[in-house]
This record gives C-alpha cells, structure tokens and sequence, in this order.
C-alpha cells in the first residue's frame, strides 16, 4: 500500500496494523516475508493478542471465538489528522478487502 503513495502522501499518511498474533509470531512474519524476497513490512504493525482493541471496536469474530480464537473481521479505518474516522471498510468473510485503489480515493478524499 505504502508503495503507491506519492512521496507527499508519504509524508502525510501512517500505516497502522492491528493483529491478534503474539509480538513473537508477528517478528516471524517479518522475517518470513523478508527472507522470501516480498519485502519488508514498512508500517506500524501492533500485537493485540489479548484482542481488548479488537474487542472494543467490536471487530471480534464471535464464530470464531466461540472456537477459542480471537480473530478480528477484516478492518480498514482511514483517520483525519484529528483521529476522526472519515472512511471504513469492515466485511465479515475474511477473504474479501478493499483494493488498494479505493483505500487510496478515501486517504486522497480527505
């Protein structure tokens, strides 16, 4: 995503990711995504492996969790520089996101 910013928008945008993975189980995705030549993780990538973020976005998949695993339904947000959400895109099926090409319009709306 961060690749097809222009280097303003760079300057102007912060990637942040959410995962219910433990901080050492995210350590080896960055390792396994770097050793397999997909590149480096460049934004913030933060561990909720208690799921209390998930949760109090009630982003929790409750068929999931009623199988023991705390995993979130896919979520963007797109954030104001006053922390105002101004675009979100949740889906329940986990295998359905947004393109990168409609996170950017609604960064690029703003």
């Amino acid at each position: 995503m961060k690749a097809l910013l222009s280097a303003e928008e760079k300057k102007k945008v912060q990637i942040v990711a959410v995962s219910p993975d433990t901080p050492e189980k995210l350590r080896e995705l960055r390792e396994r995504l770097k050793e397999k030549g997909e590149g480096e993780v460049d934004y913030l990538l933060l561990s909720d492996a208690q799921a209390s973020v998930i949760r109090r976005y009630g982003l929790l998949n409750e068929a999931a969790a009623q199988k023991n695993r705390l995993l979130p339904h896919p979520t963007t947000y797109v954030l104001d520089k006053k922390g105002k959400v101004t675009w979100k895109f949740t889906e329940v099926n986990y295998k359905v996101r947004p393109t990168n090409e409609r996170v950017l319009a609604a960064l690029r709306k703003k």
